[in-house]
């Protein structure tokens, strides 16, 4: 394949993979927006072990947490509050010794466990879709690949374009939590959602079946992520959707792009 002087090719980039990384070099995690559960899978009113989740070790950060919102009416939500760090409590007992039911990666690249579709891709160089070929989650079965996804040009329409990430969990489970990698590029312009916005779906197949949503703040996050808790699930899936709505058209915005990167879902009794 020949690439251009940007190095992208059939709507690809092409940007040699890090020689040691196996992950992301940081999840310092953004937003907290209520009283959520605990990551490791544990009933939803204890609190989480000091010092954050053991099973995000290997990305780094104490988790910060945010929870979906109703599904979004038609008037445009209300910007998120700045991040701030939760600290770990002194008091919180050691780590449960038992981990989640059921956890399972999903994204670009990714291998077994969740589902990844992409709805309306189409190649444009650089003002269409692309893959970067590093910078996301590598490890778990994925390669740190990530797709870019151009905006539709308003911050209160969708263009039709999208990401969807879903999981089977099986029985038993109400809610999940799931993190999501925000990846790092050397390219601003590859991963620039301000915000970014996400539907929970009741249908994977039915991208108006949203029962909630939540934003992130990409260009703030970049090389790091989000942990989102009480996901609902429907008919024993989890499903979230990337929506392409969004301004690329001013001067600091110019071929701004969505990231889709890897998710995690984690489900406990």
């Amino acid at each position: 394949m020949v690439y251009g002087r940007n190095g992208h090719g059939a709507g690809h980039r092409s940007r040699p993979l890090p020689r040691t990384a196996t992950a992301l070099t940081a999840l310092a995690l953004a937003v907290w927006l209520g009283a959520c559960g605990p990551l490791d899978g544990g009933g939803e009113t204890d609190a989480p072990p000091a010092g954050g989740d053991p099973g995000l070790d290997e990305l780094g950060g104490v988790p910060q947490r945010i929870a979906p919102s109703a599904a979004a009416s038609a008037t445009p939500s209300a910007p998120l509050p700045s991040p701030r760090p939760k600290p770990p409590s002194a008091s919180a007992g050691p780590p449960r010794s038992s981990g989640p039911s059921y956890t399972a990666w999903a994204g670009p690249g990714c291998s077994g466990g969740g589902r990844y579709e992409e709805e309306g891709r189409y190649s444009d160089g650089d003002d269409g879709w692309y893959t970067v070929r590093s910078g996301g989650h590598r490890g778990d079965g994925c390669d740190g690949r990530f797709t870019a996804i151009p905006m539709s040009g308003s911050r209160d329409e969708d263009g039709g374009g999208g990401a969807t990430w879903s999981w089977y969990v099986g029985s038993g489970y109400r809610t999940c939590t799931v993190a999501v990698v925000v990846p790092t590029s050397d390219r601003p312009e590859d991963v620039a959602g301000r915000p970014s916005v996400y539907r929970v779906l009741s249908d994977p197949a039915d991208p108006d079946s949203a029962v909630r949503t939540f934003e992130i703040d990409q260009t703030r996050l970049r090389g790091e992520g989000v942990v989102v808790e009480r996901v609902p699930v429907h008919d024993q899936r989890l499903t979230v959707r990337l929506v392409d709505r969004g301004q690329d058209r001013d001067r600091d915005r110019k071929g701004a792009h969505h990231a889709a990167a890897q998710m995690r879902a984690e489900c406990g009794t």
